[in-house]
């Protein structure tokens, strides 16, 4: 009886070692990643995003950034107005917005990669909840933004733990975990050099912005481009055939606005009218690309209010103008504040035209 104990006590720590030993390479794993926090999601946020020396960065996760960045200097800062949207949103800049507020008006961009309906909810919500005052609010809504997913899972999009309910922190750092994973994003992290010019191909390290950033606004524009591009526009898309040539979008696009899409707004909107927000929609145009719908028009305007809402989708000279576009997109960071002009002006004049 006690060599039959002693048997399996012997294979029980046989076991245990060898399952020890099968886990090193993931603990290795997961020590390297809380050490180098490769992402800037670990360690606490110190206020900066992107070093003023860095060249490149690892792709971001915007929504973490905005969050963090929030909570950091709202002490001081007291923020009252805010830029809602996807990147498209970065290039309506604080500065172009501002000319229309008060004088005590402080901006904060709440901008997120490929954002998403669920996402401005959430974020409203969260600022409601911890008693941010939201006195004015730009949302910035192209036509994709109301086809995307509820919510995306990988990194950079998965949301703020601390803003989603359906986001654990565990979850959140798993997505940005799996990222790291990746080998050359691993190799990187010691020999940047190796895989610095495949990593940038493959979109996974990007160029610092030109037009610099400015952590207190959370402003992360394309500006620095304007000029390149207005001074040598044959330099600029002549090095992006792909875009010159693009092809345009299927005609009619679907509608975009469905039930799951329509419950969405009409959430924001109530809680924009529910806390008195001064807010303004822009549904800004795309290049080769129709028009919302005019059931998707005449839904927004229903659930967001006709004086709210400034669609420039089907805007002709814009939706066909390349050198309205850094890549077909991002509108070019002029035409954003011509859009915040026009549509403080009223000017809405592509109502008229044929559709």
């Amino acid at each position: 009886m006690g060599d039959e104990s002693a048997r399996e006590r012997h294979a029980l720590k046989t076991f245990v070692c060898r399952a020890l030993i099968a886990l090193l390479p993931v603990m290795a794993f997961v020590v390297l990643y809380l050490a180098i926090d490769p992402f800037k999601v670990v360690h606490p946020y110190d206020g900066i995003s992107v070093a003023p020396d860095d060249s490149l960065e690892r792709i971001p996760n915007k929504r973490y950034v905005a969050v963090e960045g929030l909570k950091y200097y709202n002490g001081t800062q007291h923020y009252n107005s805010f830029i809602f949207g996807s990147s498209i949103s970065s290039n309506f800049t604080v500065e172009a917005w501002k000319k229309y507020l008060p004088a005590d008006a402080s901006v904060y961009h709440f901008t997120a990669g490929a954002e998403t309906l669920v996402g401005v909810r959430d974020e409203l919500r969260y600022l409601f909840d911890h008693q941010v005052p939201v006195e004015h609010a730009l949302l910035v809504m192209e036509e994709e933004l109301f086809r995307r997913p509820t919510r995306y899972n990988e990194m950079p999009f998965v949301p703020h733990y601390d803003v989603s309910p359906d986001v654990t922190w565990l979850d959140f750092q798993r997505a940005h975990f799996n990222a790291f994973r990746d080998p050359d994003m691993f190799i990187y992290s010691f020999f940047p050099s190796f895989v610095v010019n495949k990593l940038v191909e493959e979109g996974k390290l990007q160029p610092v912005t030109n037009g610099g950033r400015d952590e207190l606004t959370n402003e992360d524009s394309s500006r620095g481009l304007d000029s390149l591009i207005l001074n040598n526009p044959s330099e600029y898309y002549g090095a992006r055939p792909w875009l010159v040539n693009m092809s345009p979008y299927p005609n009619p696009l679907p509608l975009s606005i469905d039930a799951t899409a329509e419950k969405l707004l009409r959430e924001i909107a109530d809680m924009l009218q529910t806390h008195h927000v001064d807010y303004l929609v822009i549904v800004p145009p795309r290049f080769r690309s129709e028009a919302l719908l005019p059931l998707d028009h005449v839904l927004l305007c229903e659930i967001m209010g006709r004086d709210r809402v400034h669609d420039f989708s089907g805007d002709k000279a814009l939706v066909h103008d390349l050198y309205t576009y850094y890549d077909g997109t991002h509108l070019l960071t002029h035409r954003c504040t011509e859009l915040i002009d026009r549509s403080y002006a009223h000017d809405d004049r592509w109502l008229t035209m044929p559709r």
